[in-house]
């Protein structure tokens, strides 16, 4: 009886043993590198190989535009490279034609010189749409450009009554209250 369970716990080692190893190979392993099954793969939701950069030359004020300078630069070979732009909030923008130069990283980017005009202070947000067409895929990238002007910055999500205090363990822990409110059951005659 020993034995047996000697046998049977070597022959399960050695099936899982073969399995794991040949999922390591793949089906085409002679194939070139290029091949999208040898691609590590990265967690997460995949992004264009595009970078967006930005920078404000001129301080937001209201009504007056300021100029921002997004630099939108592909970070791999591709056909098409373009750029569209939508303010949210309470803000006027005027879009540039991109011109091809080179950002602060010596990269060769498309550029573009956006106008935007504030009107009312606040938080707004200029969104930046890049596309980049890769082996015939149109990909997208988008980046949120936060437009502050004044000293009104946005609304606060949530607030929280909450006690900062330090574990044992010296963990730093939030300790919100529990509040219960009982409503009274109107009585039905």
């Amino acid at each position: 009886m020993f034995r047996l369970n000697e046998v049977f716990t070597a022959l399960t080692a050695g099936f899982v043993g073969i399995g794991l190893a040949l999922s390591a190979v793949p089906a085409h392993a002679g194939s070139a590198t290029k091949d999208k099954s040898l691609r590590m793969s990265i967690p997460g939701k995949p992004q264009a190989p595009v970078d967006i950069r930005y920078r404000f030359q001129d301080s937001p004020a209201v009504g007056e535009p300021a100029t921002v300078k997004v630099y939108v630069t592909p970070l791999t070979e591709n056909e098409a490279l373009s750029a569209s732009y939508r303010a949210k909030g309470t803000i006027g923008l005027r879009p540039g034609r991109g011109e091809w130069g080179t950002d602060e990283l010596g990269r060769d980017s498309l550029i573009y010189t956006l106008q935007v005009t504030p009107n009312a202070e606040g938080r707004s947000v200029v969104q930046v749409i890049a596309t980049i067409q890769v082996a015939g895929a149109l990909q997208n990238r988008v980046l949120s450009i936060p437009v502050q002007t004044g000293a009104a910055g946005a609304k606060p999500v949530a607030t929280y009554s909450g006690k900062v205090a330090t574990t044992a363990a010296g963990q730093t822990v939030v300790s919100l209250p529990a509040a219960t409110t009982i409503a009274p059951v109107a009585e039905s005659e």
